[in-house]
């Protein structure tokens, strides 16, 4: 029976926590470290039922020796100190992402990590996921020749939840370039197998803020009946057929907040160009206002004899020939959490637990991601191109 402990239980980790399952590999966990540790056992989850409330990370190390591993899901300006302190355990760790979200912080993570020997899995679902890692066995055939250039997009269809929720603090999460395209670059840059060189980004704020007071919230509003953002009004325009009540469908939680209010610091859109160290160039777009089925996220690779097209909303690939007009589309069935990725890292963690099995998403991919998303927020900042280095400890970035 493996033994699991938490640090930081919230909603994605005790999801993937519970998501280990899926495998009939007996674990359980026996330790969590939470200052909700009261809260979280007044819920009564049976899934818990074995485990120890800790209100500290150190309470919960202090008996580190009892334990497999280790998931870290506390907020994101926490994850590199959490990770910094389970290094010297060498237990197997599950670490959310980004795992960094300041300059200082990826070069802490960095040495502690630099020759730690337990596999660590960080969580990069779309990696893993069966349309990535069929794109990477056509990529390694040659069936399309050598990638030479890459265009790649993510129209978040769900993107206003970074404006209402605890995501709109900037100083917690460290803004969208670190929550979402430390997805995007991962997959690149598994894809080419190569790193980023040099980025140039962009970013603006065109549709949400405004001047709404900053702690104003939708079940408060007197405009919750007309408001294009509010539950109410999302749950009208997106309502499509059966009986299904609003007060059963969508409730206003207390951490709606108003996405047109004043103090916002994050942007609603982004433009990315890379230049990797093997010469590819790669251009990634980010919206944060589309809908429905406006929403995409994917990829086009051009190689000299084809092109690569991939789109994890639609589940597909598509491979176009240059030697002959012929598309081969490649459909995928099924609908897993993160496009099936989540279960390959449920596997991961469970083989490191188990087995000392090397992580397929290791701490080295989610060190350079973050680097590579600090850069370009700092692109996006001073208006300038950055070579994707690690920074001396006395430089001066403007964060």
């Amino acid at each position: 029976m493996l033994r699991l402990g938490i640090i930081g239980y919230g909603r994605r980790i005790s999801n993937m926590a519970k998501g280990l399952d899926i495998f009939d590999i007996p674990y359980k966990v026996t330790a969590v470290a939470d200052p909700r540790s009261d809260r979280i056992q007044a819920d009564n989850d049976p899934f818990l039922a074995d485990a120890r409330f800790y209100d500290s990370a150190d309470e919960l190390l202090a008996g580190a020796d009892e334990l497999d591993g280790i998931m870290i899901g506390t907020r994101c300006n926490l994850h590199t100190e959490m990770a910094i302190k389970v290094a010297p355990t060498q237990l197997p760790l599950f670490l959310e992402k980004p795992v960094a979200i300041t300059f200082d912080e990826v070069r802490r993570l960095h040495a502690a990590y630099k020759d730690h020997s337990a596999p660590t899995v960080v969580s990069f679902p779309l990696r893993l996921s069966p349309v990535a890692q069929k794109v990477r066995e056509i990529i390694e055939s040659d069936q399309v020749g050598s990638i030479e250039q890459v265009v790649a997009f993510n129209d978040v269809g769900y993107g206003s939840v970074y404006f209402r929720s605890w995501y709109r603090n900037y100083e917690m999460d460290g803004g969208l370039w670190l929550q979402k395209f430390t997805h995007d670059v991962d997959y690149i840059n598994y894809l080419l197998d190569a790193r980023p060189h040099w980025v140039s980004a962009m970013n603006s704020r065109r549709v949400y803020g405004g001047d709404k007071p900053w702690d104003l919230q939708c079940n408060s509003c007197p405009e919750q009946e007309t408001c294009p953002e509010s539950p109410f009004v999302r749950f009208r325009s997106g309502f499509e057929g059966g009986r299904v009540r609003f007060a059963e469908e969508q409730v206003y939680r207390d951490d709606q907040f108003c996405v047109f209010s004043e103090g916002h610091q994050l942007q609603d859109n982004g433009t990315c160009m890379l230049e990797y160290e093997n010469g590819v160039q790669v251009s990634y777009t980010q919206n944060f206002f589309t809908r429905y089925r406006g929403a995409r996220r994917g990829a086009r690779l051009y190689g000299y004899r084809g092109i690569i097209e991939f789109n994890w909303s639609e589940n597909h690939i598509k491979i176009f020939s240059h030697t002959s007009p012929v598309v081969e589309t490649i459909d995928f069935s099924g609908d897993m959490p993160h496009f099936g990725g989540d279960r390959e890292l449920s596997f991961d963690f469970l083989m490191a637990m188990r087995d000392g099995r090397p992580s397929r998403s290791p701490i080295d991919a989610g060190i350079l991601s973050a680097l590579t998303c600090l850069w370009a927020r700092e692109s996006a900042n001073n208006r300038q191109g950055y070579e994707v280095v690690m920074p001396e400890a006395e430089a001066v970035v403007s964060g």
